[in-house]
């Protein structure tokens, strides 16, 4: 059933409308021209039809389908998206596995009034999974970073990666003369390199670290939070890399300003750095008139999520956690 969802147009304004889908002979045809008629042809391998696309000794065949809302009985939120992924897709990448120069991906094209915009949702953890009448999902919110920036990258929380892609730059990304990399995603990929994921961190631990460092919240209640937030302070001093991404936490705040962790100073934005228990379903926020006020006069705002396991001091370590910073906060005479 069509159900009324998030619309975006060209002119990056979201309306509550219809699906516009186009059929899959029409993408094809839309395809090719972006891509160059003279460089594509509509092939049937395995009796199904698949857009192959030829530049240099390169080919990149194409499942192409439409982005549409999820739709069911409106249940689903009204900014989420998605392709189907039919059981064939797994036969045609099975089919090219062992050719060397050929690519398969799974293409999906989203077109409201005149304006579209690609999805490559990269085939590797889908092509796991049954495929039969499952789906792959993309946001609104992807779309328009894609409309805005050319391109945009992002990870789900189930390791699925996507790329959204303007429609004029299809080519170039096909062609790999388009690039996601940005200056601020290299310095979290490179603090996330120096974090040890996987391993137990204790309250032992991160609170004499910060005590030792002399981080002014080394004694707080929240301390992974904390943390999270000392750890990414050090590792912008280390780098020196303070003119593109400066830790700005509430112990650093000045009169007026607002209460935002991160100052991204050569984009002109603030972000946040969130510590959250992945067995929590919201997702940690702020104050929402803090954060309008900061929206509306940067028109942007990253949250950076780093979800944890907790192990609850009350139900598995007798409090030991607890027991362990009261006494040294005692010790060290800051009670």
């Amino acid at each position: 059933m069509n159900l009324k969802s998030e619309q975006i147009k060209k002119d990056f304004q979201i309306q509550i409308d219809y699906d516009q889908k186009l059929p899959i002979s029409k993408i094809m045809e839309k395809l090719k021209q972006i891509l160059g008629q003279e460089n594509c042809t509509i092939e049937k391998v395995l009796n199904k039809k698949v857009l192959i696309y030829k530049h240099g000794q390169k080919k990149e065949i194409l499942l192409v389908a439409a982005i549409t809302y999820l739709g069911g009985n409106g249940q689903h939120p009204i900014f989420k998206k998605r392709i189907q992924l039919k059981k064939w897709y797994k036969d045609i990448v099975e089919y090219y596995k062992n050719e060397i120069n050929a690519n398969v991906r799974f293409i999906g094209l989203y077109h409201y009034e005149g304006n579209i915009v690609l999805a490559d949702f990269i085939k590797d953890t889908y092509i796991n999974k049954k495929m039969n009448s499952s789906a792959a999902h993309v946001f609104t919110n992807d779309l328009y970073q894609a409309m805005k920036d050319g391109i945009f990258r992002r990870i789900d929380r189930n390791q699925n990666e996507l790329v959204t892609i303007k429609y004029e730059n299809f080519k170039k990304y096909l062609d790999n003369r388009l690039t996601t990399e940005n200056d601020l995603l290299a310095i979290f990929k490179k603090f996330n390199e120096e974090f040890e994921f996987g391993t137990l961190i204790t309250a032992k631990k991160a609170i004499t670290e910060m005590y030792e460092a002399g981080w002014s919240k080394w004694k707080e209640t929240e301390w992974p939070g904390w943390y999270l937030e000392y750890r990414f302070n050090a590792f912008i001093k280390k780098y020196m890399l303070e003119n593109k991404a400066k830790y700005v936490g509430s112990s650093n705040k000045g009169k007026g300003e607002l209460d935002f962790d991160v100052w991204f100073d050569e984009d002109n934005f603030y972000g946040d750095l969130k510590a959250s228990d992945i067995a929590k379903k919201e997702a940690p926020g702020n104050d929402q008139e803090n954060f309008l006020q900061c929206i509306d006069k940067y028109e942007k705002f990253w949250y950076i999520i780093y979800e944890h396991e907790t192990i609850k001091d009350s139900e598995e370590n007798n409090y030991e956690a607890t027991r362990f910073r009261t006494n040294f906060i005692k010790e060290k005479g800051a009670w």
